[in-house]
């Protein structure tokens, strides 16, 4: 075990859960009633010490040792092992899934900031746990009686592992061009069971020594289903065949080609996985026919939530190391007095900017991500129908946003916080080299940016003859409308007015780009419109939160742990509106430009 360099300050996040929020709201719903603000509480803070004594000190040992791959097995860092353990023990896998299958029946949103807290002290660990987990739900939820009764339950305590397998070395994104096939096995007695074989490749942990099985979620084609993805299926296959009474039976001729060696993550396996060399591996399917990516969508939006969390937890590391190395190391007079002695960076005007953007960035992003794992909550238990439907949809649109926008801000706020360090920042010796290196998978993973670009555009503008983006920009116009004039955010609500006019544009200006035969000028900026969508969609938030920690003010004493929060609070939302928000408008006025370019140059001119 190494040095512990988690070290997360949970003010924000309870700012986030108790004031802002208000999850006592979801202690109205049924499944959450055996539950009180204060047991919430002694979770988030029972995380932060398995985060800080046992996920944390192990971080450093997953990036140095990696994996290891020997004769088609795989061997995880050895203080993974200890993890894996308190994670089972203490009933930490599946927090937020079903209680009659293991898991703690907690809200998402809650679940979700023990998701953060958890990979923020490592990352390739929770990689593990999180496949597992969203595997098992994917089974509970379409599987029958009997593949739940054999799977799930130990899937959420951690007795086996999981994956999900869609990609091939020939078949990336483009999913329907997969060449995996399934067979009926007419020798299994059961018309379930089919024989797979193919190869899926970048399949993360699809092996390694925690669990005794993994339970691998594999997409094939039935022999004469039609071609790309209407014709594909879902299966069911373990590395280990399991026998009706839930035994173990014998190998399932599932073998693992090899590891990957990448630039992060290292402690987390990425395998090639073969199936059937040997015309022995059995799958059971999951499903109808040909139902395999609607089914498989529900784990992968699952896993888009999931990776923006990633972008904002690393960032948020970053700056947490970042804001100690500033406070401690000494260097130069100030600007204004050049002849001073020498202080802590942090008086620097410079290093105070790259502090706010990791300050304001990460506060904005949590937010975001806070808000829609609450709407997911909505989603699943308000019992109202059309506010389950709202919700919904709103988790639709927005999904695409933490998924892309998280990834791609929390590398870029990484590299201010490597850039405080300064010479030290890519060195060892600190953690946040590791934490840029682990970061960068994030905006590859379940879908590049661009794919979630259009989604956003292609599926998500769409929704309900576009009345649900609509009503979105009709709430923060009036949002703007009634605070333009507050006395101390007036001018970021007029900032944010005329964001979210400019991201207004983008949409309508999208609508004449498809009927008027340029639809090349939709491909070239739609991930500027995603970015900002989400800037002005954390905009709104954050001077929500500026709002109230401005009440908050009025009952505490300004000079307290509680007032200097609420202080720091009212300044960050200002400084997100003026230093970040603003860049709508570039990206709006480079959309003006229609600039076809980058189609018009040669080929043969790159």
């Amino acid at each position: 075990m190494g040095v512990n360099f988690f070290n997360r300050d949970t003010r924000d996040i309870e700012f986030l859960l108790f004031e802002h929020l208000g999850i006592d709201k979801l202690l109205t719903y049924d499944a959450y009633q055996d539950f009180s603000v204060d047991d919430f509480r002694m979770i988030i803070d029972e995380a932060m010490k398995v985060a800080r004594e046992v996920l944390g000190p192990a971080m450093q040992d997953g990036d140095q040792q990696g994996c290891i791959y020997e004769d088609g097995k795989v061997s995880v860092p050895e203080s993974f092992h200890e993890c894996w353990k308190v994670l089972v023990e203490n009933g930490w896998i599946a927090v937020s899934n079903n209680p009659e299958f293991g898991g703690q029946g907690l809200p998402a949103v809650v679940g979700g900031i023990v998701g953060e807290i958890f990979m923020g002290a490592n990352l390739a660990m929770m990689s593990y746990p999180g496949l597992a987990v969203g595997n098992g739900r994917l089974i509970e939820n379409f599987g029958t009686d009997e593949d739940r009764a054999l799977f799930v339950e130990k899937m959420y305590t951690g007795v086996w592992g999981g994956t999900m397998c869609l990609t091939e070395p020939d078949a990336g994104s483009d999913v329907g061009w997969l060449r995996t096939k399934a067979m009926p096995d007419p020798d299994a007695g059961d018309p379930r069971i089919y024989k797979i074989e193919g190869t899926k490749r970048f399949i993360t942990v699809g092996e390694q020594d925690l669990t005794e099985n993994i339970i691998h979620l594999v997409l094939a084609r039935i022999e004469g289903s039609p071609p790309g993805t209407k014709g594909i299926s879902l299966f069911i296959v373990p590395k280990i065949r399991v026998n009706p009474d839930g035994s173990l039976g014998e190998p399932n001729d599932v073998y693992c080609g090899g590891i990957e060696h990448k630039m992060g993550i290292l402690g987390s396996a990425t395998c090639t996985l073969n199936f059937g060399e040997n015309g022995k591996c059995r799958g059971i399917l999951l499903g109808e026919p040909n139902s395999g990516m609607a089914k498989m969508f529900q784990m992968m939006n699952e896993s888009r939530m999931g990776v923006g969390l990633m972008g904002l937890t690393l960032a948020a590391s970053a700056y947490d190391a970042a804001l100690t190395y500033a406070k401690e190391r000494e260097q130069g007079p100030p600007f204004t007095d050049r002849k001073a002695d020498r202080v802590p960076i942090i008086r620097h005007e410079d290093v105070r900017r790259m502090l706010m953007n990791l300050k304001s960035g990460t506060e904005a992003m949590r937010a975001m991500i806070g808000k829609l794992f609450y709407l997911m909550d909505v989603s699943e238990r308000d019992p109202d129908e059309a506010e389950r439907r709202k919700a919904l949809q709103q988790v639709e649109l927005l999904t695409p946003l933490v998924k892309a926008y998280c990834s791609d801000f929390g590398y870029a706020l990484i590299r201010d916080a490597i850039q405080i360090l300064g010479g030290v920042g890519y060195c060892r010796e600190f953690p946040i080299e590791q934490y840029s290196r682990d970061a960068k998978i994030n905006s590859i993973w379940e879908g590049t940016t661009y794919i979630q670009s259009l989604d956003l555009v292609g599926r998500k503008l769409g929704m309900e003859g576009g009345k649900v983006f609509q009503d979105w920009i009709q709430g923060v116009m009036s949002f703007t409308s009634e605070n333009k004039d507050d006395r101390d955010f007036g001018p970021d609500f007029k900032l944010l007015f005329k964001a979210a006019q400019a991201t207004g544009d983008f949409a309508m200006r999208y609508m004449q780009y498809f009927q008027g035969g340029k639809p090349g000028l939709i491909a070239l900026s739609a991930t500027r419109f995603l970015e900002c969508f989400s800037e002005v969609l954390m905009g709104q938030l954050i001077l929500e939160q500026g709002l109230l920690a401005r009440e908050r003010l009025k009952e505490v004493d300004t000079d307290s742990s509680d007032g200097i929060f609420y202080r720091g609070k009212v300044e960050t939302a200002k400084y997100f509106c003026r230093n970040i928000l603003t860049n709508v408008f570039a990206r709006h006025m480079s959309l003006q430009q229609e600039d076809t370019s980058a189609i018009d140059i040669p080929e043969e001119a790159f």
